[in-house]
């Protein structure tokens, strides 16, 4: 027979693990945000997979792989369409850069001077204070380097699509592997604490796809009454890409005002250049809106999270973390509250589920 550890035994164990499992994620902080995005792409195609299942009656394995080799190929697919295509355009889309700078500088300089409260402020001055744009700012071979480095990334993009495939073959084999490590006292509450986080998540996808919406929708709107060539594409993307938070929206402003300068409005009689900036306000002010109200508002309501927390949450760890961060920071929250409620009980000795000890005295 085994022979029982000590007290002390046991808590110096627990700490070594504890100091050890701390180190390794320090040691391993770059696998940090592959693995995160592995799980988020799992967790997105994880319906797919078992309304396939429901729907075929094949095996889960044979699902998992007919999807991810779907997916897998699609990528592969579009990468061997845009691979041939990329260095010319980025050399292309370079110049044409470098020449909109320079227009624009020349047509700050030609503007007439702006009275303001009596004072004349002439634009040339303004745009002597602005930081110099020279063709050395912007060089392709600089952007193609970059280009590059980037594709040295292949390592990482190989780690996400295997450990994606994993846990999406797996991950009910790793969750019961958890639950009989589990004693059996509290194989329920793990249980129960299972499902609550997993309908946290689940909450938080459909707030973000209902974010996603409304915020095609306003782009598209407001886009269609300044009369932006387009408009549909452009709320379409917008809402797509509104997931990337920072680099999304503002990809899809960077090219609504391109287009905005060489098209113009079908409508509205004012210079290219004006609609542009028209159209980099509108664009400005609908993140602002989101950001400061829309968001809080949806994913408050879905999570049940006072909007103020979601604000700054997410503010917070934009600026602190990036934007893997803020992206999952309101379902973190969300987690941590339904594990914090339960060790709050268990500290007070009250039961962690109210209702369900209300039902069973009743019983």
């Amino acid at each position: 027979m085994s022979k029982s550890w000590q007290t002390p035994t046991r808590y110096l164990v627990l700490v070594l693990v504890v100091v050890a499992t701390l180190w390794l994620v320090v040691s391993a902080q770059a696998l940090i945000g592959p693995l995160v995005i592995s799980a988020l792409l799992s967790f997105v195609l994880n319906p797919l997979v078992s309304f396939v299942n429901t729907r075929t009656k094949l095996q889960r394995s044979y699902v998992v792989l007919l999807v991810y080799l779907v997916s897998l190929g699609a990528l592969v697919g579009l990468g061997f369409i845009l691979i041939p295509i990329v260095p010319g355009q980025i050399y292309s889309a370079v110049r044409e850069i470098e020449r909109i700078i320079i227009e624009v500088e020349q047509s700050l300089i030609a503007v007439t001077p702006i009275t303001f409260l009596g004072i004349d402020i002439s634009l040339e001055q303004i745009e002597a204070l602005l930081p110099a744009f020279s063709s050395d700012f912007l060089q392709a071979d600089v952007l193609l380097n970059a280009f590059a480095r980037a594709s040295t990334n292949l390592v990482w993009v190989l780690v996400i699509l295997v450990t994606t495939y994993y846990l999406l073959q797996d991950w009910s084999k790793l969750r019961d592997w958890a639950y009989l490590q589990t004693p059996d006292e509290y194989k329920y509450d793990l249980r129960r604490l299972y499902i609550e986080v997993k309908q946290v998540w689940q909450r938080y996808l459909r707030g973000q796809l209902v974010l996603m919406f409304f915020v095609g929708l306003i782009t598209g709107l407001a886009s269609a009454a300044v009369g932006l060539p387009g408009a549909l594409a452009f709320g379409l993307f917008a809402g797509l890409l509104d997931v990337i938070l920072t680099i999304g929206p503002t990809l899809v402003m960077l090219v609504a005002a391109l287009v905005a300068w060489y098209a113009g409005s079908t409508f509205l009689p004012i210079s290219n250049f004006w609609f542009m900036v028209l159209v980099v306000g509108i664009h400005m002010a609908i993140q602002g809106v989101e950001n400061v109200w829309l968001r809080p508002r949806i994913m408050g309501q879905s999570l049940r999270m006072h909007p103020g927390i979601v604000f700054i949450g997410v503010i917070g760890a934009l600026s602190l973390a990036g934007i893997l961060a803020a992206l999952l920071i309101i379902p973190v929250m969300g987690s941590v509250g339904v594990i914090g409620r339960y060790i709050y009980a268990k500290i007070l000795d009250i039961p962690p589920w109210p209702e369900e000890a209300e039902n069973n005295n009743k019983n």
